[in-house]
């Protein structure tokens, strides 16, 4: 991180500089500037986390240098030094949202009391940090509902929710964050179940629910719900997930001959939904249902094509393929090479080992 001490008096800004724990702080970069015009030029090069700035300063005003930072640099921590106390300068202060206001002189107490100030701006810091990664990458969102739905436990992503809300973001990130995670709550509980439309009315009532809600335990107390409410609709089924999968494999491997094997057929017989089959599938082994068939049928045309008494037609029939101009396009895709080409290379590669 990096801060800025403005002041157009040299004691304060070295006392500022010596007397502070930077480093213990987390600053890497501590800068200096004597008047406020000076200061937006560095600032605005250097994007400091932190500015610490007197009122009083030839040019640019402390005051009027918080407000342009402010515009370009919402994120920026403000305190102000002043040897007033006057009530107008505090209203203006909060009106461009510092901070802080801390009186001159700079006493012990004082830097005592600037410390305090800088370290709880590292811990929101730290917490809108967290928020931003959370909110862009989202994978940790992902995990936790994952882990939830295909383990059933429900306390331990309640708990995991409760952890990022109380103690690892900030209050004012709790509600978009509780968004975030009932969204991709719903989107991973449509997959798994067949209860559409009580899984939308769900959503939708809880949605509303959460922009009406005013404290965090409320918001704490709708997530643990939404939570029990999605395992319920998910029946079970997370359970034999790993089952249907398998089972998936297994009856590619015995019907790939089969020219109407398909994601509908597989489902029929699965007695479920074809999307839901297909999505599930997808999930857990990386790639769709048509791929599997496609990659079990070519493997078995491989070994039937290395047999020169048996021609391309009858190949591709055999492995499940009623066009044959199909298959040798497929084939080709995927090896670079005709059927005919593959055969022959193979034959080669044979009489070259003999």
């Amino acid at each position: 991180m990096k801060a800025l001490i403005v002041d157009d008096d040299v004691f304060v800004r070295k006392c500022l500089l010596k007397m502070l724990p930077w480093e213990e702080l987390g600053f890497s970069q501590v800068l200096e500037a004597t008047d406020g015009t000076s200061a937006l030029k560095t600032a605005l090069k250097t994007a400091p986390d932190l500015l610490i700035s007197d009122v009083k300063m030839p040019g640019l005003s402390g005051l009027q240098l918080a407000e342009k930072l402010r515009a370009s640099m919402v994120d920026i921590y403000i305190i102000i030094l002043s040897e007033y106390s006057d009530f107008e300068f505090v209203h203006k202060a909060l009106k461009i949202d510092v901070q802080d206001y801390i009186l001159k002189p700079i006493t012990k107490e004082r830097l005592g009391e600037i410390t305090e100030k800088i370290r709880e701006m590292t811990v929101q810091l730290e917490r809108r940090k967290t928020y931003a990664a959370l909110r862009d990458d989202g994978e940790v969102l992902r995990r936790m509902v994952r882990q939830m739905l295909s383990t059933e436990d429900i306390q331990a992503c309640k708990d995991a929710f409760e952890e990022m809300a109380l103690n690892r973001i900030r209050t004012e990130d709790v509600k978009p964050f509780c968004v975030a995670f009932l969204r991709e709550l719903y989107a991973q509980t449509g997959a798994l179940t067949y209860k559409k439309q009580e899984l939308e009315a769900l959503s939708r009532d809880a949605m509303a629910a959460c922009s009406a809600m005013k404290t965090i335990s409320d918001v704490l107390v709708l997530v643990q719900e939404q939570c029990r409410a999605c395992m319920e609709l998910c029946a079970h089924q997370t359970v034999r997930t790993a089952g249907y999968v398998e089972w998936i494999d297994e009856y590619i491997e015995k019907h790939y001959s089969e020219p109407d094997l398909s994601v509908s057929s597989i489902s029929e017989r699965l007695h479920l939904s074809a999307v839901y089959t297909g999505t599930l599938y997808k999930q857990h082994k990386g790639i769709s249902i048509i791929s599997r068939i496609n990659e079990v049928r070519l493997r078995h045309a491989e070994e039937l094509l290395t047999d020169v008494n048996e021609n391309v037609r009858s190949i591709s029939q055999r492995v499940g393929y009623v066009t044959p101009d199909y298959f040798s396009r497929l084939f080709s895709s995927v090896h670079g090479l005709s059927p005919s080409q593959y055969r022959t290379m193979m034959l080669h590669e044979k009489k070259a080992e003999d």
